[in-house]
């Protein structure tokens, strides 16, 4: 009795959400008093894959979105960094790019292979886990 077909696809985004976890853990190792600061940078890289992963802007919708995207993680990385509670405001930013993965349709001018947006949600959620799992104000 194998692993069911519809199990299956959850592995790699459970996945995912471990090495969300662990690569904030080893920011968090490495960065101790600049966690927050170096994974709330991170989130405008993050949103870029999907404009940069573009063959064309035929599809105006999916870029206007993706530019959207981009537009509001740089947002989230000035209010946390501005002060108060970066770590949370960094969180809720992580997972809004989780939810922009899992609702945003990249269209078919996307060199992105099918099974990145899931991947990317876990590794989004990982991270916001990690985040909001440690009180520290960093």
């Amino acid at each position: 009795m194998g692993i069911s077909r519809r199990v299956l696809p959850v592995i790699p985004v459970l996945g995912a959400v471990a090495a969300g976890r662990l690569t904030a853990v080893a920011v968090g190792r490495s960065l101790p008093r600049a966690r927050t600061q170096a994974l709330v940078l991170a989130l405008v890289p993050v949103a870029l894959v999907y404009p940069a992963a573009r063959t064309s802007a035929r599809d105006r919708s999916a870029v206007v979105r993706e530019v959207a995207g981009v537009v509001a993680m740089a947002g989230v990385a000035v209010l946390a960094l501005r002060g108060g509670d970066g770590r949370r405001v960094t969180a809720a930013g992580w997972l809004a790019h989780a939810a922009f993965d899992v609702l945003h349709e990249k269209g078919t001018d996307s060199r992105l292979p099918d099974w990145y947006p899931g991947v990317c949600a876990g590794f989004d959620a990982g991270v916001a886990w990690e985040l909001m799992r440690h009180r520290s104000a960093i």
